[in-house]
């Protein structure tokens, strides 16, 4: 159990626990931020905010107005069908140019779900740049792009909020790496940027942005759990088939679920964030092993209860996929 809660840097493995299915991803979220006597508020407050806590009426409507991009090495086959399938708008890319590009189409492709606020389930290279990336491989597809960079390409497009999950969140955000990313940063997690480094344009002014960039306040070690929509409750399987094909997709069989993310969909009164706010340090705190696993069933508990009351018309089911016997393994990035 110890060397899969390791404190892993950005290092991706699959291994396999007793009672804890399928881990996927250990990600390092090194944010040190000052503790206030509103903290345990303050991340709630900011994310009411950002994501507005409307109860979804259905499962097509739990994401809407919020996109989610996804590094390919921190997610699994098919888990964009899976959140496109909620109602967010979804993103898997090594190259943040075609990020960019999809989420301006999305927004001017469908307006009346129009991103506010998006979620980055990406690398942050100890805090040296937002990277996506398809593997660790030098020669793999990856590109990194500065926060500044992201709020100046994104403001146009009209999202006003950027939620950040990645390691050394709030090392993003110092002065001097803002705007521009250090490609001699010496960190050995700085892999070659064979898709390109976006920067801010010279002229760009962040005190006139008007997107909140939002980070955890605490250093922890973020997860991320696969599981199976098999997992999940008839009824909410029928909805999810339902959705997609509604959008014309194939319907996902498996789906990848961050700690935080269930955090912020099920309002978790300990999620504590921070707004535009920039650390130095970095720090390795460890959240005990079995937390993730209590969240993920938290996450089930939640999808079932909203397809619990919605009124599903199709009488298609959909076949769960075979289980296998090591359902979750763990690794971390």
């Amino acid at each position: 159990m110890m060397n899969r809660r390791a404190r892993l840097q950005e290092a991706h493995h699959l291994q396999e626990t007793g009672q804890m299915r399928r881990l996927l991803v250990l990600t390092v979220l090194l944010v040190i931020a000052t503790q206030t006597a509103s903290a345990d508020h303050e991340g709630l407050r900011l994310l009411g905010t950002a994501w507005p806590d409307a109860t979804a009426a259905k499962i097509s409507e739990i994401g809407r107005g919020v996109g989610v991009v996804f590094s390919p090495d921190l997610s699994v086959p098919g888990n964009c069908r899976f959140y496109q399938s909620l109602g967010f708008a979804c993103f898997q890319e090594a190259d943040w140019s075609r990020v960019i590009d999809q989420i301006h189409q999305h927004n001017a492709q469908h307006p009346d779900r129009r991103i506010y606020a998006l979620v980055l389930e990406t690398h942050g290279t100890n805090g040296n740049g937002l990277k996506l990336q398809k593997s660790y491989a030098p020669t793999a597809d990856r590109s990194y792009i500065s926060v500044g960079a992201l709020q100046e390409r994104l403001e146009p497009e009209g999202v006003f909020y950027i939620i950040i999950s990645a390691c050394n969140s709030g090392r993003l955000l110092r002065p001097y790496i803002y705007s521009d990313l250090d490609p001699y940063n010496g960190d050995r997690l700085f892999l070659p940027a064979t898709c390109g480094i976006i920067n801010a344009s010279d002229n760009y002014n962040p005190a006139r942005d008007a997107i909140t960039i939002i980070t955890p306040m605490a250093s922890h070690i973020e997860t991320t759990l696969v599981g199976s929509v098999s997992e999940l409750a008839p009824k909410t399987r029928k909805a999810i088939l339902v959705s997609a094909r509604a959008l014309g997709i194939t319907p996902p069989t498996q789906f990848a679920v961050s700690d935080m993310m269930v955090q912020m969909l099920t309002r978790d009164s300990r999620l504590q964030l921070a707004a535009n706010r920039y650390v130095e340090d970095l720090s390795g705190e460890v959240k005990p092993a079995d937390s993730s696993e209590k969240l993920f069933k938290r996450f089930v508990n939640y999808v079932n209860a909203v397809a619990a009351h919605e009124k599903v018309t199709s009488r298609v089911a959909q076949r769960p996929p075979s289980r296998t016997a090591g359902r979750r393994g763990g690794g971390g990035r």
